[in-house]
């Protein structure tokens, strides 16, 4: 039986993976920063912007870790990645829903509302089907294989 070594196309799918984590991640944490300091710091989307501070400063910090530990395959960041991967999938969906409950805006005609429910419902379920993705690749013998590989 032969084993399941990591082709040329699992490596490159990893790599790329890892840049793109590291590149988004890198992006969010600027975004926050930039409108931070955009706001001036007064009024309540100021407190928003500084709310958000708490909780996607970790998230971006474990996506930027997980992106470097891919392009260095280093056993955690598979897994790191599959839980990543399952949260995304699943505030997808989250969104999705959201957007089919949301109720219509004064003064919105009925094939508006319609046309805005469904835009939203399909941008919400983009990031499920990058989770669902990268669910299925980072599961795949192959990709296990090259984690293990001793490099």
């Amino acid at each position: 039986m032969r084993p399941n070594l990591p082709t040329n196309s699992t490596i490159d799918g990893v790599k790329v993976t890892g840049v793109l984590a590291i590149t988004c991640n890198a992006i969010a944490v600027f975004g926050i920063l930039a409108n931070e300091f955009q706001s001036g710091g007064h009024g309540e989307i100021s407190r928003f912007y500084h709310d958000s501070m708490v909780w996607t400063f970790p998230f971006a910090g474990w996506g930027i870790a997980t992106g470097v530990g891919l392009l260095r395959a280093w056993r955690w960041a598979r897994i790191s990645t599959l839980i990543f991967s399952g949260l995304l999938a699943v505030f997808g969906v989250l969104g999705a829903v959201e957007s089919l409950r949301a109720p219509g805006g004064v003064g919105t005609t009925r094939e508006e509302l319609m046309i805005l429910k469904t835009v939203f419902t399909l941008l919400s379920l983009i990031p499920t089907a990058a989770g669902l993705a990268w669910l299925v690749f980072f599961t795949r013998k192959d990709v296990k294989a090259y984690f293990q590989a001793p490099w």
